[in-house]
């Protein structure tokens, strides 16, 4: 490799970058009344009903004091709800969509679908094998280096 700046995981850094801040100006834009990080939360409490906070903060790479403040403030909208449960001897939260926090979350992603769609469109390449490159190289990294998020 003749310079780090050209090589693939400093393109990926880059467009990650990129990305994240385009998403950030997304949600602005279109005024929703969440961050980009909070609908993330959100999907993941869409696809994994009742997941508890040490798991969310595993699905999302990010640590658990992050996580609970995203929590707090989706709670604090009257976007989730917070129930305690047990989980064996330990009593855990558990997570959950409340009915409007479905209805934002429905609201986002059917825009955010048609952001995405248009998007693709004007790349010319196969969108589900590169997700699968990605998540090749992501987790390979994550077992070569022992990463983890807390």
């Amino acid at each position: 490799m003749e310079h780090y700046t050209k090589s693939l995981p400093y393109e990926l850094e880059l467009t990650s970058r990129v990305l994240h801040e385009a998403a950030r100006c997304f949600f602005e834009q279109n005024n929703f009344p969440v961050s980009q990080d909070e609908f993330i939360i959100l999907d993941c409490l869409y696809m994994y009903p009742d997941i508890i906070q040490i798991e969310l903060a595993k699905l999302i790479f990010k640590g658990r004091a992050h996580t609970g403040r995203f929590l707090k403030s989706l709670e604090s909208k009257g976007l989730i709800q917070r129930a305690p449960g047990n989980l064996g001897a330990k009593i855990i939260m558990k997570n959950k969509i409340t009915p409007k926090g479905l209805e934002l979350y429905k609201e986002i992603s059917k825009a955010l679908d048609e952001h995405i769609q248009s998007s693709n469109s004007k790349i010319d390449f196969d969108v589900q094998n590169a997700i699968r490159m990605l998540q090749a190289i992501r987790e390979d990294a994550i077992k070569r280096f022992d990463i983890k998020f807390e």
